[in-house]
């Protein structure tokens, strides 16, 4: 087995693998989760990816991500993206607070990260046609919006609803979709009321902050024209991107974890197990137990750390760019493996 990183398959795709092997021409959509600093172990593979299999990518590939995931995947659409990476792990990581925030410090914390990551051209790499689709998902309620942005009690019903089923979730929330894809049509429906809007210069930055709006943390973004109702994280409704996409392709998916939680709610119910359509297709490569045992703390960065290191930021700080630099690791192995054909040998059925 691989001592950094773990590979699972799904029926379609694992048969494919062993016939064909793994090229990267054969993958069509890649999902990134939500989940706060937990995509710091994956910033190397990132970038591996962009430098590696799809360096001057020709065939569209589909970028679907929430919150922080969706932030990583806007990095693929950059001339520079190692760069842009590097720049989005600075602001995101050297982000503190010398006592505890409001939702409106923490909202413009975040609307610097973004703007930071975006840099002088970003919006334009957004709005310009390429290769790369991005998908970026928020969550839309139709709660009134509220000057102390105390938003726990009107949280409560959607909380009861999803515990009793997901579906019930189904009528309380809707999905927005901020794409760059005009063609609206890689996310198969699963129920949800979704509402594509493109990308476009006026709404790009509010879209972008949208999809991290954590409730109670944050407040919610409500200046989006032709959006009514309150946008917040996409990870209410899609945490972990269990979604089924309109591709033939495989869907490779690096992730944290090595299981999919679908909505954010479900993360307390142990006893919803996600067992999507999408797995068939999809390619899911995260950390190791051990890879993980071996980092700072014994573990992937979480928001937690903001509490434990309050009064040692520095310290924090100093473990996140540590993980982000020990996750070279996992894509040193996988590139080794995958080069010497030995990679199927290792992948594991869902």
């Amino acid at each position: 087995m691989p001592k950094t990183f773990n590979i699972k398959a799904g029926a379609y795709a694992l048969n494919h693998i062993r016939e064909n092997g793994l090229s990267p021409k054969d993958i069509s959509v890649i999902p990134a989760a939500a989940g706060g600093p937990k995509w710091i172990v994956l910033q190397a593979f990132d970038k591996y990816l962009l430098n590696n299999w799809f360096y001057d990518r020709k065939e569209p590939l589909h970028l679907i991500g929430a919150s922080a995931g969706a932030w990583r995947m806007l990095c693929y659409l950059f001339d520079n993206p190692t760069e842009t990476l590097d720049r989005f792990l600075k602001a995101y990581t050297e982000q503190s607070y010398d006592t505890y925030p409001t939702p409106t410090e923490v909202t413009n914390t975040v609307n610097d990260i973004i703007i930071t990551t975006l840099g002088k051209n970003g919006i334009q790499n957004i709005l310009t046609e390429q290769a790369f689709k991005l998908n970026v998902i928020a969550t839309k309620t139709n709660f009134k919006k509220k000057i102390s942005s105390k938003y726990r009690r009107n949280f409560l019903p959607i909380v009861l609803k999803n515990t009793l089923s997901r579906n019930l979730l189904k009528s309380a929330v809707e999905r927005v979709i901020f794409t760059s894809d005009s063609n609206h049509n890689v996310i198969i429906n699963d129920g949800f009321k979704n509402i594509y809007q493109n990308f476009t210069k006026e709404n790009a930055t509010s879209a972008l902050r949208s999809t991290g709006t954590l409730p109670t943390f944050m407040n919610p973004v409500d200046n989006i024209q032709g959006m009514n109702g309150l946008l917040w994280d996409g990870a209410l409704i899609d945490y972990h991107i269990g979604l089924d996409y309109n591709t033939d392709g495989l869907i490779l998916y690096p992730h944290f974890a090595d299981n999919i939680i679908e909505g954010w709610f479900d993360k307390f119910l142990p006893w919803r197990k996600f067992n999507g359509k999408v797995l068939d297709r999809m390619v899911l490569i995260s950390p190791s137990k051990s890879f993980v045992d071996s980092l700072p703390d014994s573990k992937i960065p979480t928001r937690e750390d903001f509490e434990t290191y309050f009064d040692n930021k520095d310290q924090r700080i100093k473990n996140w760019y540590e993980v982000a630099k020990r996750g070279g690791e996992m894509a040193e192995e996988f590139d080794e493996l995958w080069k010497s054909g030995d990679l199927i040998n290792h992948v594991e059925p869902f």
